[in-house]
């Protein structure tokens, strides 16, 4: 259930071209669901980053960008450490430093608006 709303929530940001904070996030879908999500911290984290790999996984396995590429920490910007670590093994690929996490997330988001376009 909690999976099917993140995705839901996501595409729509996809569209609009729009990232959301991981708290942002879970507030969300705190209104949404009767599953409650923590609102911030490690357990949030934690509970975020299963539901965003299985989406993230389905998306990749079907030839599509990691849609979770929207979801951003509110003091980088950026995705968090665990994002980057499953891109790594999705893609099979090196991110040996932050100019590479940042520059494959810049290019992740842009396909990822790219495909959601209308």
């Amino acid at each position: 259930m909690l999976t099917f709303e993140i995705e839901k929530l996501l595409i729509r940001l996809a569209k609009e071209k729009k990232t959301i904070t991981y708290s942002q996030l879970a507030s969300y879908i705190n209104k949404k669901s009767p599953e409650k999500l923590p609102e911030k911290g490690k357990a949030l984290g934690s509970v975020l980053s299963k539901h965003l790999h299985v989406i993230c996984e389905k998306y990749v396995k079907n030839g599509k960008p990691m849609i979770g590429s929207l979801v951003v920490s509110k003091k980088t910007g950026m995705p968090s450490e665990g994002f980057f670590k499953f891109a790594e093994k999705l893609y099979s690929i090196d991110l040996k430093n932050d100019d590479h996490k940042r520059i494959f997330w810049q290019n992740e988001l842009k396909k990822v608006f790219e495909e959601f376009k209308d």
